[in-house]
């Protein structure tokens, strides 16, 4: 008697973007680079701090404590993994292959190395290359034979996600002149000048991804997403189309925007009293000892409101985030009118709207008509690794041909800073 025909599993990969407030994952086919499904969640390492230099600071103080940061960041993992595979109803044993893009931090905690060596000056990463082992060697909850590929780094603290974002938006195959700013708690800013391509790392913290803000969320079901001033009427976009919880990264940038094109937050980031606002919107104001706020949403239960804090943290961002973009532009000699295309990448997805992060003086005015929203592209570019050797081959000659530009101690990056903290438009 014949042995019956075995049906062979399809075969997939899982793409992991590792950000330092937020983990995002793709299940891809790796016959023709289909996307079955997407999962994210918040980076569970935050309780040992928001930002990267504490965790790393953090593991430096107490070695032990990768261990811990290490388990935290692959369980979440394997959670992302469990459920993109459950949901797309695939056998496991059909995983190809894991790809994994984060910034140096992130892929030395992920492979179990410690970080400490970017904890002081020259601030240099324990590795630079990409990594391949099996993902079952890094605790990844994969088949024996399942590979992990973890994306090259540039350097300082420049790593694979920029690089997945570099080769997901095809910098280094253009003629043109290209900016790639990956918004995000660690943003990272590319620079392509046709003969070079210049690359750094601003500390912008958590506001544009919504963390530490009173009402912020991530960017799900019930979170605001979009802010329209009209008159006297605050219009909100809220997904899922369900009553406001609160508010993620895209609706904070577009409400601060709003609020400056109402006359309610002047230039300085200060909300007026309601005696210096002459229409109806002044009822939104209130004002207490620990600074004004402005209702976005007031409902039978709670109400959501932008504080001043709020404001605040968007500045310290955003001026970041601008004066990285004026040393790499300095540093490689390019005017911002030279700029042909500007890529927005990050957490956002499509959401965020061109015309308000050039109100609140991120991107030059000059710039509109040739910003492209990328979305998440250090994702994509994960994804697109899992297609075969080409695109990693292509990845590990964007990490090679970059150049790591430091801002730490840098006159002036702290000069930019300053001049960029008020919201003026350029």
């Amino acid at each position: 008697m014949s042995e019956p025909l075995r049906t062979q599993s399809p075969r997939f990969g899982i793409a992991i973007d590792i950000g330092t407030t937020t983990l995002a994952a793709g299940l891809v086919r790796t016959d023709d680079g289909g996307t079955l499904g997407t999962a994210s969640m918040p980076n569970p390492q935050s309780r040992w701090g928001m930002d990267v230099l504490s965790r790393i600071n953090a593991i430096a103080e107490d070695p032990s404590l990768l261990g811990e940061l290490n388990r935290a960041v692959v369980d979440a993992c394997n959670g992302l993994i469990s459920e993109l595979i459950e949901a797309s109803g695939l056998d496991r044993g059909g995983m190809a292959e894991i790809t994994a893009a984060g910034n140096p931090a992130m892929e030395h905690i992920l492979l179990g190395i410690s970080p400490e060596s970017m904890a002081k000056v020259p601030y240099r990463p324990a590795f630079k290359d990409s990594r391949r082992i099996r993902a079952a060697e890094a605790s990844l909850d994969a088949p024996a034979e399942t590979m992990l590929y973890v994306f090259p780094l540039i350097g300082g603290f420049v790593g694979g996600d920029a690089v997945a974002a570099a080769l997901a938006t095809g910098i280094s195959r253009t003629a043109e002149k290209t900016l790639t700013i990956d918004i995000g708690t660690n943003s990272e800013i590319i620079l392509s000048t046709r003969q070079r391509i210049f690359a750094t790392s601003a500390a912008a913290g958590p506001a544009f991804e919504a963390g530490q803000i009173r009402h912020g969320m991530t960017a799900e079901a019930g979170a605001i997403c979009g802010v329209k001033a009209n008159g006297d009427e605050i219009r909100l976009d809220v997904i899922g189309g369900v009553t406001p919880k609160g508010i993620c990264g895209s609706g904070l940038v577009e409400a601060v925007s709003e609020l400056l094109r109402a006359g309610i937050v002047d230039e300085t980031g200060r909300i007026r009293s309601p005696e210096e606002v002459a229409t109806n919107l002044a009822n939104r104001i209130s004002t207490s000892e620990g600074g004004s706020s402005f209702v976005l949403f007031r409902g039978p239960a709670a109400e959501i409101t932008l504080d001043q804090s709020d404001i605040r943290a968007l500045q310290v961002a955003k001026a970041a985030i601008r004066a990285g973009i004026s040393v790499l532009l300095e540093r490689s000699g390019t005017a911002r009118e030279e700029i042909e295309r500007v890529y927005v990448a990050g957490a956002f997805g499509s959401h965020i709207k061109d015309e308000a992060l050039a109100r609140i003086g991120l991107l030059d005015k000059g710039w509109l008509g040739r910003v492209e929203s990328v979305g998440d592209a250090a994702l994509e570019g994960a994804k697109l690794a899992l297609l075969g050797e080409d695109p990693k081959k292509e990845a590990e000659e964007i990490a090679r041909r970059t150049s790591y530009v430091s801002l730490s101690g840098s006159r002036h990056f702290e000069r930019e800073f300053i001049r960029n903290m008020n919201f003026t438009q350029q």
